[in-house]
């Protein structure tokens, strides 16, 4: 028997405005189970940012309506109390931002934020200082990382330490909102690497957002595309990438990066099973 998802939209509609808004965002039916990696690719503007902030609850806060299901193992995410969707935020699901600075306080050391979440999360001072430590370590930091302020890390870093909090509260799914967009490429096979072992070592889902098809195609299970604001492809990675059946996914694969061959080519078995040559480490500890 199929195990029931982790996380299911069904007929999600977000739209801004007096009513009768036009939606900018209307998603039909989305399905991620437990370890499932699903890419949400789409150009500027196609709403894929809005589609990883609905699913945790966030566009309320900007005055966005939301109709539809969303379930997260079974339990309705749509009109859910606030108080209660914060308690979800971070145990059960996590957002790791494409501007990793914005989620550390620029006048607090990160680990002050790691160790509130963790104890606003149950843990003791002590557990939440060795799940931390034992995080960090997961990612290639050490614990004297958390002393640090966030202008004192790179950008890689500030994804690691988030990707760490991530693992250290055995976070069921991880809403990744272009986590590679602003790194060099050894971090970024860097951050995907610690996904894929997120996974491996959790079976946390990821729902990847990239305008980034070659990205994806390496690393994601499943790709869904957006094209204002509809899903206009939603296939397994391989199938979408050798025979895409929209136009518009098909300028999106002839303007994906090329390295060294076809428009997809790229380390696709690395990322997702977290096996990246990190020969380089010693030499990109910035990453």
């Amino acid at each position: 028997m199929t195990a029931p998802p982790l996380l299911h939209l069904r007929d999600v509609r977000v739209s801004f405005g007096h009513e009768p808004a036009e939606p900018v965002l209307h998603i039909g039916e989305l399905v991620l189970r437990r370890g499932d990696f699903l890419g949400i690719a789409g150009e500027s503007g196609a709403g894929k940012t809005t589609a990883g902030l609905t699913v945790l609850g966030l566009t309320r806060h900007a005055g966005a309506r939301v109709t539809g299901s969303i379930r997260l193992a079974g339990e309705e995410l749509v009109g859910m109390p606030e108080r209660r969707l914060r308690r979800l935020r971070g145990a059960t699901m996590a957002l790791i931002p494409q501007n990793p600075a914005a989620a550390f306080s620029p006048v607090l050391p990160v680990g002050t934020t790691v160790l509130r979440a963790l104890r606003l999360h149950g843990c003791t001072r002590a557990e939440a200082r060795l799940r931390a430590a034992t995080g960090l370590k997961g990612v290639g930091l050490h614990e004297g990382h958390l002393s640090r302020y966030p202008h004192q890390l790179s950008g890689g870093q500030l994804q690691r330490v988030a990707i760490a909090l991530a693992s250290a509260l055995s976070t069921r799914l991880l809403v990744a909102d272009e986590p590679t967009s602003s790194l060099d490429v050894t971090a970024q096979a860097r951050i995907c690497a610690l996904l894929a072992e997120l996974r491996a070592a959790h079976g946390t889902a990821v729902l990847f957002i990239s305008h980034d098809l070659a990205l994806l195609a390496g690393l994601c299970d499943r790709i869904a595309v957006l094209h204002r604001g509809q899903v206009i492809e939603d296939r397994p990675a391989a199938d979408l990438v050798a025979a895409p059946r929209a136009e518009h996914t098909r300028r999106l694969l002839a303007a994906a990066p090329r390295l060294g061959g076809p428009a997809v080519s790229g380390p696709a078995e690395e990322y997702r099973e977290g096996r990246n040559d990190r020969r380089g480490e010693g030499t990109a500890g910035d990453a």
